[in-house]
């Protein structure tokens, strides 16, 4: 399998994230525009955003909803998800695939507003992706970004494996750095952009019973949960782990109800 992260296997898990990802990362998504807008509002005449690493458009969709007038590009490396917002049939929205790393089809200073929640993390080399942004942001333009601190819904996972290999730590996308407020701001800064602001919320993931969480993490296709399990599944250990795995969740994390995540957000100038 080729890396899940480089290829269109998102696109496979399109449905199952709209359905479930979509009730978490709506809530920080919004409260990301609310703040971009208090800098540097959507309704501007002349406005145009960017949402870089679109998915099954979260963003798009809610900057549609409350701001009608101004004309959205989302992008992403997957077409299935990008089909997801076509078939929303939102006016004044542009989808096209484009690779985050690799945004060299747009010109420089082509948006007032650049936004990307929850991708930039999972790129093969993030900082590119950010000096990409910056370099499509127009003078004056703000960025708003949304990155994952602590994504604890894999703990019942890595609690499983060690039972068989003691040492063994979940293999996220992202290094340690990519996931440390103080390092984030220090590379938002590093590829020219000013004026940084943070802030930390803390949504969390309460699923309505366990086998609920047990079909998004084992059958919904996400490319990050497969990172996890599907080694395992290539060695003929699913009968024997996967009890093992309904189990941990059903007596550690409360049928999962506790799961507990840390977001940053991040709102800068150009």
């Amino acid at each position: 399998m080729s890396d899940p992260l480089l290829s269109d296997d998102w696109g496979t898990a399109s449905a199952a994230y709209a359905a479930r990802t979509e009730y978490v990362t709506r809530p920080s998504a919004e409260e990301l525009i609310s703040w971009v807008h208090e800098v540097s509002p959507f309704s501007t005449p002349g406005a145009t955003a960017f949402d870089n690493g679109a998915g099954s458009g979260v963003v798009t969709t809610a900057l549609r909803t409350r701001f009608p007038d101004t004309p959205i590009l989302a992008a992403d490396l997957s077409p299935g998800m990008l089909e997801t917002i076509e078939k929303k049939r939102l006016p004044q929205v542009r989808c096209q695939v484009l690779d985050a790393v690799d945004l060299s089809p747009l010109g420089d200073g082509t948006f007032t507003h650049a936004l990307s929640t929850f991708m930039i993390q999972f790129t093969p080399d993030p900082l590119r992706a950010l000096r990409e942004m910056y370099r499509v942001c127009k003078i004056g333009a703000t960025l708003g970004l949304c990155m994952w601190g602590e994504l604890c819904f894999d703990a019942p996972w890595e609690e499983t494996v060690r039972h068989f290999e003691p040492d063994y730590t979940y293999p996220h996308a992202w290094t340690p750095d990519w996931s440390d407020e103080g390092r984030l701001r220090a590379y938002i800064q590093e590829v020219g952009f000013k004026d940084v602001q943070s802030k930390t919320i803390r949504p969390r993931w309460d699923f309505e019973s366990p086998e609920e969480y047990f079909k998004f993490y084992l059958e919904s296709k996400n490319p990050e949960f497969m990172r996890g399990y599907q080694p395992w599944w290539n060695k003929g250990m699913e009968t024997t782990m996967r009890p093992m795995f309904e189990r941990i969740v059903r007596e550690k994390y409360g049928g999962a109800k506790d799961f507990d995540m840390k977001v940053f957000l991040f709102v800068a100038r150009k």
